[in-house]
This record gives C-alpha cells, sequence and structure tokens, in this order.
C-alpha cells in the first residue's frame, strides 16, 4: 500500500491489526488508493482483488475512516491494468496469436468445444508477460457467454492462499465452497503463489479431486510446469498435470509491436514504424511492458530515448555466462573462441537495450573494445537472433530475468 501521508499509514497499521496477517500479508499490496478532500477511494489492482477488497479490506476500513470524518468508496477496475483490455466476441478475439502460444491457444479452443473432457485441467505455464492470465481470461469470457456468471468463478492465487483455503477448510457448505461446487469453471490464476503453503495445497488437491469428480473444467496457470513447481507436494503436482501442461513462451517482436499499435490506437499512428520497433525492441520484452507502454502513449507520453529500466553490465555479464555454461571473465577478457563470441555478443546486446552505457563504454569493459567492434557484435547478434528461433527465446528469457531483479 503506498503510504502517501499520515492517515494513510495509520490506515494501514489498523488493518494490519484488524484483518489476518495471512491475508494483510498478500492483499494490502494489491491495494492502491487515491484521496481527495473527505474521501478515500479503494482500488484494487486489478478485477481479480475486488472481492476481497469489497468483503475485506472496505468493510474493515470503513468504520474506522469514518471516525476521522472520511468517506470510503470502492472503485472496481474493468480489467487488470497489466493486461489488454476486456475481451469481447466468443473471448478469443482479442488474444494476440504468435508462435509462442499457438499450442495453448488451440487447447483452449477444444477446452471450451468440449468443457470437462478434454485437456482437463489445462495447465498453461510461461514467463511473466507470455499471456498466461490473458488466454485464462479468454476461457472464462466464453464460459460465462455461454453459462452466465455464476457458473465461472476465477481466482488469483494469493487470494487462494490468503483467504479461501481457509474458509475450504472449514467445510461449510456456503461462501467459497459452495460458489465453487455450483461452477462449471475453476480456474486458478498463479499457483505459483501456493509454494510452500501447506493448508492451501491441501485445499487444492480436494478441490482438484471433486471438481473433476463433479465434470468441473479445472484450468490453472504458473510460471513453472507443475513438477518444477518448489517446494510443492507431488500427490498435488500430480492432479495439476493430469489433464494437459502446455508452455507459451513471449510473444514475439513482430506480435509486441502489431500490439503495441493495436493498444495504443491513434497515438501510435503518427510514430514512426522504426521508431516503435527500436521502443519495442529495447524496452518492451513482454505483454506486460507492451500493455504498460501503450498506455503511457495513449496518455500522451512520448517514446524515451534511453532504457526505462537500468541494469548493470556486470549483472548482464553473469547472467548471460550462467545461461551459456561460461565464466563472467571469459566474456569481460580477450579471448576469442567462437562459442565465447557469440555470448560476449548477447552480453553486449543487452547492455546497449538495458543499461544507460555508450557502445564505447561496453567496449572498454569487455577487454577495450573498440566503439566499431562493439557494434558490429551487437548487429551480427541482431541477426542471429532474428533467425534463430532458440537464441531469440534465451535473450527474452535473460532479458525478463535481469528485468525482474
Amino acid at each position: 500500500m503506498p503510504v502517501r501521508d499520515d492517515l494513510l499509514l495509520r490506515l494501514e497499521m489498523h488493518l494490519r491489526a484488524t484483518l489476518p496477517e495471512t491475508l494483510t500479508e498478500v492483499t494490502l499490496p494489491a491495494m492502491r488508493w487515491r484521496q481527495a478532500a473527505g474521501r478515500l477511494t479503494l482500488v484494487p489492482i486489478s478485477a481479480v482483488w475486488a472481492e476481497v477488497a469489497s468483503e475485506q479490506v472496505a468493510p474493515a476500513a470503513r468504520p474506522w475512516l469514518a471516525t476521522h470524518g472520511v468517506e470510503l468508496r470502492l472503485a472496481v477496475p474493468a480489467g487488470d491494468e497489466d493486461e489488454e483490455p476486456a475481451l469481447d466476441g466468443d473471448g478469443f478475439s482479442g488474444f494476440m496469436a504468435d508462435p509462442g502460444n499457438e499450442l495453448a491457444l488451440a487447447a483452449a479452443r477444444r477446452l471450451v468445444e468440449s468443457p470437462g473432457i478434454e485437456h482437463n485441467p489445462l495447465y498453461l505455464h510461461g514467463p511473466a508477460g507470455s499471456g498466461k492470465t490473458r488466454l485464462l481470461q479468454a476461457i472464462a469470457t466464453t464460459f460465462r457467454a455461454a453459462t452466465g456468471d455464476e457458473a465461472v468463478v476465477v481466482v488469483d492465487g494469493g487470494i487462494f492462499v490468503g483467504a479461501w483455503a481457509q474458509q475450504l477448510a472449514e467445510r461449510r457448505r456456503d461462501g467459497v465452497r459452495g460458489r465453487i461446487r455450483r461452477a462449471a469453471l475453476f480456474a486458478l490464476d498463479g499457483v505459483d503463489a501456493l509454494a510452500g503453503r501447506g493448508l492451501a495445497q491441501e485445499e487444492l488437491f480436494h478441490l482438484i479431486n471433486d471438481g473433476l469428480e463433479a465434470g468441473m473444467q479445472l484450468v490453472f496457470t504458473a510460471r513453472q510446469p507443475p513438477r518444477r513447481l518448489n517446494p510443492f507436494e507431488e500427490r498435488l503436482a500430480t492432479r495439476l498435470g493430469w489433464g494437459l501442461t502446455v508452455g507459451l513462451e513471449v510473444p514475439q517482436v513482430e506480435t509486441r509491436l502489431a500490439a503495441l499499435r493495436r493498444l495504443a490506437g491513434s497515438a501510435a499512428d503518427d510514430l514512426a514504424e522504426a521508431d516503435l520497433l527500436r521502443v519495442v525492441t529495447e524496452q518492451a520484452p513482454d505483454m506486460h511492458r507492451i500493455t504498460a507502454l501503450a498506455r503511457r502513449l495513449a496518455e500522451g507520453e512520448g517514446l524515451a530515448h534511453e532504457p526505462t529500466t537500468a541494469v548493470g553490465f556486470d549483472r548482464i555479464v553473469s547472467a548471460v555466462a550462467q545461461r551459456t555454461g561460461l565464466r563472467p571473465g571469459d566474456l569481460a577478457g580477450k579471448r576469442r573462441h567462437q562459442g565465447i563470441n557469440r555470448a560476449r555478443g548477447l552480453a553486449l546486446l543487452l547492455g546497449r537495450r538495458l543499461t544507460g552505457h555508450s557502445l564505447e563504454a561496453l567496449g572498454g569493459m569487455v577487454g577495450g573494445r573498440s566503439h566499431a567492434t562493439v557494434l558490429h557484435a551487437v548487429r551480427q547478434t541482431e541477426q542471429r537472433i532474428q533467425a534463430d528461433p532458440t537464441l531469440r527465446r534465451l535473450t527474452d528469457e535473460i532479458t525478463q530475468e535481469l528485468l525482474a531483479d
């Protein structure tokens, strides 16, 4: 929760003292507050958190704020601010198809044609910004159109850990358990949040068993496939992988560029293709950042010529060395072995994209190489990335790793 003044600081202390610790741990960071004279507006960061805001945070905050002469209002966003705008049509019409998500998209379409029969559970995994949540939303939208809102239950992993698992453990037939029992689709976005959470894992295990027995369609998303979730009970990982497990990759630069143009609309029409391509390549390695960039353009901000996030070049060298089986000293030294040259070229390319260093400065950090030598290495690496999908995927993965630190 951003603390902007003494009122918000004291409100946060009140909420932490009033709500269960397991709930505040995951919930308060997902709440945003907007202040005006005599009024405070609570805005969950996404529609997924709206239920917790309405049922847990607002009731605890409203009486306390009233004693301070402040009215509380609740604003529910229409969709996740890190995702694309709401879907229409069959739910999939707005999803950006890409070679990295073709199998997942085909599986999702097949799932809605034969719910509860094929691909159950459907488990989608991939790095941040690869479109997992977006595809889950498309499935849910299509289900709602066919069965109505009451038959669809979608929950964020953090909310499941912070609130739902305890309610499920109480074995009451109303509340969360009643909602799930009536559902045709149950979707959990972010299974990773359950790592190390014994109660949440126990309740999800039983939920999956009951759902499969009742013919309910189950959909899960995570960054890792079931067997790589850690620490996770083996029996739960097995259940999660019973149906179809399919990975998504970060969309290619052409797809990200098309998404930026579509999301930014007229704000991108007057910008040169070369400028858009440059900023997508250097600053938007995934769809989360494409959405944020489109929002900035739509709000009238220009394209920045410097990277938005500064990453230390030594961190880049270490990350590339680790992924290529080399030592950082190999990349920073003067050796000219082909494998080292290629890894060094990748590090220089990332250094150009993610740091504020000049080509001369980058050259000085890899054995005193000249401006021309560094530029040649960068251009060669760019050509290799365009021709080699494996290298393109590796570059995207390292970029996300660096930006996530």
